[in-house]
């Protein structure tokens, strides 16, 4: 067991956090499974517009990985296949209906999991709907069910501003996330990490079927890269899983009952909102059906995810395959005039050119402004005051930029992913994307193969 206290980070003192209830959310009318969500995935429809569907049937599935299957959240029909450019498929849609059918899958018994082999286990993963849980590093992509990772890592640490408290998210499913981690332990021939935090550890605190490890500090610290840097770090040529306790007990529940289980609570979010609290509903449930307050979209930006990696939606849209947590925070249209030099006592700024850098920390309204404009990359010495790794963000951007691959290689890039640089860009006098440099430096890698 580790213990890791990490001082570098920021955490963005925001208004807005969920309030520690849970709700039961009336029926969703409508859910999606959205193929955006999925980095690198090339889609295979296997229904159309008008179809029939149970909970658990196949929608789609992976293209250059057909065993990789994408389930339905709910019984209903396909209503709609939304296309974006070049007639790509952006999430097929399904209406729901009150019968909750469901298709039948494989069942074992908890002593089954205990002895069953790679082979089987993958099959059962893939069959099942589960297998996209599972991501890898490098790349944060779906894992190649034929690669067999040297570990696996849970992060169980709640740093994302706003976060969605983990023990809410997971309830009482203890039961079922012990056996998604003997299903999880079949998958590697290392260790399985868990990582938890002072909050989190004691909702752990009977797990023995993983190595835990306790992470204390500011954002990023429940970043998986970060994590992995300081327990295993990944070499050129490795490859590492990952993967959200939410869906360790998603494996346990299917695989224990033969049904595809698409429950999942999510944390409504943001000083958007005036009711903040946690709804239990289903995968790719729609956004305005979580809350009885009005979304005006043209005043709020609703974010599926938090407000540093999250991707904008809005109140029609669909919370993502990976997200626990919706959002909304103020929008600002336009510019305002002379912002550059109002003291900005309610402005939250990593910076001390605002007098609220200088009074009693407390919460803060952030809206969509950006107080100011992209300008020259700048070099300022402090992106490394937020980066708790041996890892140095201009050094790595500029690499990318001049697509210097070796350089690329020796500073870091297969230990990263664009969420690691989001408050690079957060506290970045230059306005400048480290997350879209990240992105484009990782499509360069892949391509190199």
């Amino acid at each position: 067991m580790g213990q890791f206290k990490l001082n570098k980070g920021y955490d963005i003192p925001l208004v807005g956090a969920a309030e520690k209830r849970v709700e039961r959310a009336s029926r969703a009318l409508r859910v999606a499974v959205q193929p955006i969500d999925f980095r690198n995935l090339r889609p295979a429809l296997k229904v159309k517009p008008g179809d029939r569907v149970k909970r658990g049937t196949v929608l789609f599935v992976d293209k250059r990985r057909p065993q990789i299957q994408f389930l339905s959240p709910a019984a209903g029909t396909v209503i709609d296949i939304v296309r974006g450019e070049r007639r790509a498929i952006q999430r097929i849609i399904v209406e729901t209906d009150e019968t909750d059918s469901a298709e039948s899958l494989a069942r074992f018994s908890s002593g089954d999991l205990k002895s069953l082999d790679r082979t089987k286990v993958v099959e059962a993963l893939c069959t099942s709907g589960l297998w996209p849980a599972i991501r890898k590093r490098p790349y944060t992509e779906i894992a190649d069910p034929g690669k067999t990772p040297k570990a696996i890592f849970i992060s169980a640490v709640d740093s994302a501003p706003l976060e969605a408290a983990t023990p809410i998210l997971l309830q009482e499913r203890q039961a079922d996330f012990k056996a998604g981690l003997e299903v999880l332990k079949r998958l590697t021939d290392g260790k399985v990490h868990l990582s938890t935090s002072p909050q989190t550890s004691a909702w752990f605190k009977d797990i023995t079927e993983a190595e835990k490890h306790v992470f204390e500090g500011p954002h990023p610290a429940g970043n998986i890269s970060v994590q992995a840097f300081h327990i295993d770090r990944v070499r050129s040529g490795e490859e590492i899983l990952y993967i959200s306790p939410r869906h360790v007990a998603q494996f346990g529940r299917v695989l224990l009952t033969g049904e595809y289980s698409a429950e999942k609570i999510v944390a409504i979010t943001g000083s958007g909102l005036n009711q903040r609290h946690y709804v239990q509903t289903v995968e790719g449930v729609q956004v305005q059906s979580l809350t009885t307050e009005t979304i005006a979209d043209d005043q709020n930006r609703v974010i599926s995810g938090n407000v540093l990696t999250g991707r904008k939606t809005d109140r029609e849209g669909y919370v993502g395959y990976y997200d626990d947590m919706i959002t909304v925070i103020p929008e600002v249209a336009g510019k305002r005039f002379f912002s550059w030099v109002m003291p900005g006592f309610d402005a939250p700024s990593f910076w001390r050119t605002f007098f609220s850098r200088w009074l009693p920390r407390r919460e803060r309204v952030m809206n969509t402004d950006l107080n100011g404009e992209p300008r020259a990359f700048v070099a300022t010495g402090e992106y490394e005051k937020v980066m708790p790794m041996d890892i140095l963000p201009m050094h790595l951007a500029k690499a990318i930029l001049i697509e210097d691959i070796e350089l690329m290689e020796q500073l870091g890039i297969y230990e990263v992913a664009p969420e690691d640089f989001a408050l690079c860009s957060y506290i970045c006098p230059s306005k400048t994307e480290f997350g879209d440099i990240i992105e484009r430096g990782m499509i360069m890698m892949e391509k190199e193969g």
